[in-house]
């Protein structure tokens, strides 16, 4: 996934009073290599976008054209899993290709980051119920008919049943932070300021789930269309950084924050179009404020 250009980067590790720190060193490379394992660390980034699509892609093509009635049979099991597993076997594969055993424990260990204030956990898992409901709402008020809630009707425990199975879930199959937050965040914003930084990991973000569109079975993707979902997930990168780096680089918060948005979207939303579209205006609402509140930093300090 072509993302621009990822120089030469490499990761120090220590720690410091117990909290988890990282130094990108950006050039030269301090630790002498050669040959295949120089191109790995001048290419990270390419060579994990690249190493993501080939995995993750395949069952994504095949379930849209099953479909489309174009094949026969639904893509095997394995690699429906493969979909979401793929960002991370690509993230700790080129992270041990490029870093060694040292970089793969750092990047792990990013899931060990816990103790943190209550509001972050707070942040995480009801962030995105206020910002879709905010969204409901302005579309009622604005003149819209309410539209189907799923979980209206149920007991509250029913739904806290089912929303604590899907974040669970969610956060076993999908390993898309590891790649965006956990290996591409902590680089890019080393390199660039974190607003730039976002820009390039939105772009492979929303290219990541371009098959969607065209699969006919998922009524979201075939809902909002591309424009809305990629404004949604631009706003969303600068939210998610901003999370990230003020839980000292957690990325157990913010892939709690990702399935509690896939959970909260299955519970509370029908996909109809504009609630989504002033949902997508609150979460850039959202961003436009932290932009403005960091200066542009999203919680960013240089180690």
């Amino acid at each position: 996934m072509p993302v621009g250009k990822e120089g030469c980067m490499l990761g120090s590790f220590g720690s410091k009073k117990g909290i988890l720190t990282m130094t990108a060193i950006t050039s030269p490379i301090s630790q002498p290599a050669s040959g295949f394992k120089a191109f790995i660390r001048r290419n990270q980034l390419l060579i994990l976008y690249g190493l993501m699509f080939a995995l993750g892609w395949p069952g994504l093509i095949w379930e849209t054209l099953y479909s489309r009635g174009l094949v026969s049979t639904q893509s095997p099991l394995i690699l429906s899993l493969f979909t979401g597993w793929a960002p991370g076997i690509a993230a700790v594969a080129v992270t041990a290709l490029a870093l060694g055993r040292p970089g793969v424990r750092h990047l792990l260990r990013r899931f060990l980051v816990w103790r943190l204030g209550a509001q972050w956990y707070l942040v995480a898992l009801f962030l995105l119920a206020g910002v879709i409901l905010g969204g409901i709402g302005l579309h009622i008020q604005f003149g819209g008919e309410a539209p189907h809630i799923p979980a209206a009707g149920a007991s509250l425990l029913q739904i806290l049943f089912a929303f604590a199975a899907t974040v669970l879930f969610g956060f076993l199959i999908n390993t898309e932070e590891m790649v965006w937050r956990g290996f591409a965040l902590p680089r890019l914003q080393a390199r660039y300021t974190p607003l730039v930084a976002g820009i390039l990991i939105a772009i492979p973000e929303a290219l990541f789930h371009l098959p969607y569109f065209w699969n006919k079975d998922v009524d979201f993707y075939q809902t909002v269309g591309i424009f809305w979902f990629t404004s949604f997930s631009v706003a969303a990168v600068f939210i998610y950084a901003y999370v990230f780096n003020k839980t000292r680089g957690s990325l157990l918060t913010v892939t709690i924050l990702h399935a509690s948005q896939n959970a909260w979207a299955n519970l509370l939303s029908d996909n109809s179009l504009r609630p989504f579209q002033f949902t997508v205006a609150l979460m850039w609402m959202i961003a436009i404020a932290l932009i403005f509140l960091t200066k542009g930093q999203l919680g960013y300090t240089q180690e």
